[in-house]
Order: C-alpha cells, then structure tokens, then sequence
C-alpha cells in the first residue's frame, strides 16, 4: 500500500500561522545541585507542525474527502510539500541559484510524512462566503 499526498489543488499553509517545534528526545536528570544532565532517551523523535490554510468552499470539499476517505478520519499517515524547504531555489556558496543545463532554476523537491496529531484534528471557520480557515496539527514523522 503507497502512502497518500496532500491534495495538490491545496494552497500551501499560510505563512503568518505555520511554525515546527523539535520534538523532544532527551532525557533530563536534575540533581540537587549542579548543572542538570542530558543524554539522548529516543532517537526517533516526532516533531510538532501547526498548520492553518484559507480554503474555497470547493477545496475545502476536497480537504474534507481526503481526511475523511482517503486517511480514514486522520488514522493514516501521508506526505506533503515541506513549507520551509519545498519550492525553495538550491544556492551556491555565493548565494546564487543553481542551474540546470537548460538554466533553470534547482528548486528543492522536499516532502515531509506526516499524520494528524493528538488533540490536533481540522477545525473548520467559515471567514467568507467562498473563504474558509482550516486549522490542525501535524506530527512530522522521523523518515
């Protein structure tokens, strides 16, 4: 079985709203006195993803299908674009873009698996009359 993708026709995140937090993997003693100390607890770690969009009404019938059909009501993971590296032009040491042999642009092709997190299932707000807000939270998942 292929692990499903993000619907393309979906915008990406929207930027004021999307942020990623390290997961936490350390385990931390702190003794009475001293400096605490830290070593590694998991290697695989999942990191925490909010994600909010603006939606059509007729996309938010494809985002509502795809959470509902495609991932069982959120109970299965799935890949989409990397918002902080996705599309993103590959630079060289002097900060210019890389180019192909036709000069265009290397662009990053980067996505993340993804699934819906705890607590972080779709809220839906009605903005406008076609405009919707979509908000949950993801768990990156260690590739």
């Amino acid at each position: 079985m292929s692990v499903p993708s993000y619907p393309s026709e979906l915008p990406p995140p929207l930027r004021a709203d999307y942020a990623e937090q390290s997961g936490e993997g350390r385990a931390v003693f702190r003794p009475d006195a001293g400096p605490p100390s830290v070593r590694l607890k998991f290697a695989a770690v999942v990191d925490t993803v909010p994600f909010s969009t603006s939606l059509e009404r007729w996309q938010l019938g494809v985002f509502d299908r795809f959470f509902s059909e495609t991932l069982k009501k959120g109970t299965l993971p799935f890949t989409m674009p990397a918002p902080l590296i996705d599309g993103f032009a590959m630079l060289d040491e002097n900060c210019e873009p890389l180019l192909d042999e036709n000069d265009k642009t290397l662009l990053f092709p980067e996505t993340m698996l993804v699934m819906f997190a705890d607590q972080g299932l779709p809220q839906r707000m009605q903005v406008d009359v076609e405009e919707y807000r979509v908000r949950f939270s993801l768990m990156r998942l260690p590739a």
